[in-house]
């Protein structure tokens, strides 16, 4: 045989050899990396999917195979391990140590196995059935996480407890049975159970952990144990079909957050062992009927009940709590810790109050809302998410209104009034000011229609930033306002203090210089055009959208526009967030002047009706971009010019058009979607150098076949233009020193350019 030959098969051999040895299906490039510890503990691998554990190993951490995708183990000359179907144990079968995260379909445990360590099944998210026999004494901690197709399990007769986070994630889970000789339930056991309707807790249970049942989206039912006599922090948290509870009457502590958003549940059976009721433990329960305070509970946080409950009644033996029309206060009558907010109608707070904690009031159904005398202080916050609202009556004893620039959602908010008596306060058009005008201190959000302002008025306080105006005015006697068109502006007219949010069109001023007011508020906008005085030196608008003067930067675009928009060409600039809120905009065309500017982001965050973008070829050759909340955008057009996007919040399956060997493709499949390739650019230049030649830098570069001509440029602008394949070399000014510059190649396709991958080069 030819000597030649003969080596070539024996190469063939060997490298076939080592391939069966690592495992059916093994890669020649698949490298493993096994690490154990001096103890034999084998505690890192990564590689094959067939795991071959080699005989120094004597123990597996439990974290060993994490992020692994295992399909058999293998152990032959092991003598501390066995593996039975690919299955790792014990030698003796006492404990099952790992089952490859491949197993599929149904699953039972061996009856020799004793205990399941811990992580024994995590990941394995094929497995739809496992069945434990009742030689299992012990599981392991995470034995099960993440096991997303796991529909049912038999438990062991013999389980006494369920560990931390057991069936943490494992969102197909339907039933479980839990035996009768458990006796806790650890923290996360059932955390994200999704697809779990109903749990029944034997009374042999008498601790259940923080946590273990959260966010089980479709528990509806929950039995809880006769022994226990807590209910743990977050137990049932964010479980929003959760209607009824049962035997909850030896329960002495509900911890915080225990209930928190289970907005569909609409009793819980308060009994009178309860002694405490922790931090937002039914915050959110907008469901719940009565509660009924016995004369045990002894402490109840101020927030437990926020956003909750139809009706408060407590016992009158009660040493720390009562009730009055319906509302939970303290013994004396002095606090209002909580108003039910299924109250409808006029919420008259009883006599004898003197102070309401701050969300007591919040979430509130009831259209208006009487603050008795003896209130002295109240904040604009405590009325958040009053939906209903139309008026609030305010005391002459009140001396303090706190303030908040944040949305109060008070869209029905008509008047405020206060007493005539108050020495500080009073109302002006349905507005509370200071008794001398200064300042507007509390403004009614739903209010309609023109609103005018004192003329001594000094501080608005940030209270017109929510409105449903279609005017704000000011006296010209004002020496502190002016207003123009319905928007109110400084005293000299230079920048913006409020708009008249219900207005559509808003025309500037010539003197106007600031719009940042503008960008503050713009998603409450109903804005779908700017205009702007044809005296003002410092912006310009074009069909509703607000420009620079010279119209080189485009600013702000209204977020109520509607369709389609194509920069104009005029444009060079977008500011970063000048797209923000288009909740309007449907598809958008970058075109080709639009250039890069520096550090700057293009912001679309809830652009709500965005479908497409297109960018042109021209003036970009890099482009970040934050699309946060345009969860219908599909469609993303990028040209061979831009070699590097750098794209953030992409919604799953957009579909990104670009051309081969940009980062197009990349972003695509990091986003779980679609490339559909224009084309393949031409490869990358080489042999790049530069040299200085007296007051000049030459750069020099090798001819590339395939090309049309060369482009040298910067990040932010193009320096030269070179036509044909051998023109390879061009002078550069002593301006560029310190820059980065590129060189690429191009080629004509359809008689446009198709630009290649960029060769980066220094001038030190």
């Amino acid at each position: 045989m030819n000597m030649k030959l003969k080596k070539i098969l024996q190469c063939f051999v060997w490298l076939l050899s080592a391939g069966l040895f690592a495992g059916a299906g093994a890669s020649a490039a698949t490298k493993t990396v096994m690490k154990v510890d001096r103890y034999g503990e084998l505690y890192y691998y990564s590689g094959n999917p067939v795991v071959t554990i080699r005989s120094n190993v004597s123990a597996v951490d439990k974290n060993a195979f994490d992020n692994v995708k295992t399909a058999r183990f293998v152990t032959s000359g092991n003598p501390y391990l066995k593996s039975v179907n690919g299955v790792l144990y014990s030698k003796d079968g006492a404990l099952l140590i790992k089952c490859p995260t491949e197993k599929q379909g149904s699953f039972t445990v061996p009856s020799t196995v004793k205990k399941i360590a811990a992580c024994a099944f995590e990941d394995c998210r094929e497995l739809t059935h496992v069945t434990i026999p009742d030689s299992v004494t012990s599981i392991g901690s995470e034995a099960f996480r993440n096991c997303s197709l796991l529909r049912s399990i038999r438990l062991s007769n013999y389980i006494k407890v369920i560990p931390e986070s057991a069936f943490y994630d494992c969102s197909s889970l339907a039933t479980v049975n839990i035996p009768a000789t458990c006796e806790k339930i650890l923290s996360r056991a059932f955390i994200r159970c999704q697809s779990l309707t109903s749990i029944s807790l034997p009374d042999t249970v008498s601790q259940v952990g923080d946590s273990a049942f959260s966010n089980c989206l479709s528990l509806k039912k929950a039995r809880l144990s006769k022994k226990m006599k807590q209910i743990k922090p977050c137990l049932f948290k964010n479980c929003t079909e959760l209607q009824t509870l049962e035997n909850a009457g030896n329960i002495e502590d509900i911890s915080y957050e225990a209930f928190k958003n289970c907005v569909s549940l609409k009793t819980y059976p308060f009994s009178g062992k309860l002694d405490r009721i922790g931090s937002e433990a039914f915050q959110n329960c907008i469901e719940l009927g009565t509660v009924t305070i016995a004369k045990g509970v002894t402490s109840i946080w101020t927030d437990a009940f926020n956003g909750a409950a139809s009706k408060f009644v407590v016992d009158s033996g009660n040493p720390e709590y009562s009730s009055k029309n319906g509302m939970l206060l303290d013994e004396k009558g002095n606090w209002l810790i909580q108003a039910p907010i299924a109250m409808t109608g006029k919420l008259a707070i009883p006599k004898g109050v003197k102070s309401i904690y701050r969300k007591a009031l919040a979430q509130g159904r009831f259209t208006s809302i009487s603050i008795p005398e003896g209130v002295t202080r109240i904040s604009t916050d405590q009325f958040k998410n009053c939906e209903n609202l139309v008026s609030i009556e305010l005391p002459a004893s009140l001396a303090y209104i706190g303030q908040t620039s944040e949305n109060l959602n008070l869209r029905k908010l008509k008047s405020i009034s206060v007493s005539e008596k108050n020495e500080k306060y009073h109302t002006v058009s349905g507005a509370v000011f200071t008794k001398d005008n200064s300042s507007l201190m509390f403004f009614p959000h739903g209010k309609e229609g023109s609103f005018t302002l004192p003329s001594v008025c000094k501080h608005v306080n940030r209270q017109l930033k929510f409105n449903r105006l279609s005017s704000v005015r000011v006296s010209k006697k004002s020496k502190y306002y002016s207003s123009a068109n319905g928007i109110l502006y400084d005293k000299k007219g230079k920048r913006i203090l409020a708009l008249p949010m219900n207005k559509k069109i808003y025309q500037l001023s010539a003197t106007v210089r600031d719009i940042g007011y503008i960008n503050n508020v713009k998603s409450d906008l109903k804005c779908q055009a700017v205009k702007v005085n044809s005296k003002n030196n410092h912006f310009s608008s074009k069909a509703g959208v607000l420009f620079d003067a010279d119209s080189k930067t485009l600013v702000f675009y209204p977020p109520k526009k509607k369709g389609a928009y194509s920069i104009p060409a005029s444009a060079s600039y977008i500011s970063g967030n000048a797209f923000d809120d288009a909740q309007k905009l449907t598809a958008l065309t970058i075109t080709k002047n639009v250039k890069r500017s520096r550090y700057s982001t293009f912001h679309f965050r809830d652009c709500l009706n965005l479908k497409k973008i297109t960018v042109k070829q021209g003036q970009l050759n890099y482009i970040s971009m934050d699309f946060s909340g345009c969860s219908k955008l599909s469609t993303l057009t990028f040209p061979s010019t831009i070699m590097t996007t750098d794209l953030h919040g992409l919604p799953e399956g957009i579909t990104i058009r670009g051309w081969k060997n940009t980062y197009a493709k990349e972003s695509a499949e990091g986003a779980k979607g679609k490339f559909i390739s224009l084309g393949t650019i031409p490869n990358i230049v080489s042999g790049a150098k530069i040299r200085k030649i007296i007051d000049k830098y030459q750069l020099s570069w090798n001819a590339l076949g395939e090309a049309s001509g060369y482009q040298v440029y910067t990040s932010y602008s193009t320096i030269k233009d070179l036509k044909g394949s051998g023109n390879t070399s061009c002078f550069i000014r002593d301006a560029y020193k310190d820059s980065t510059i590129y060189i690429r190649a191009y080629k004509i396709v359809n008689r446009k350019k198709v630009y290649g991958k960029a060769r980066s080069i220094s001038i030190d």
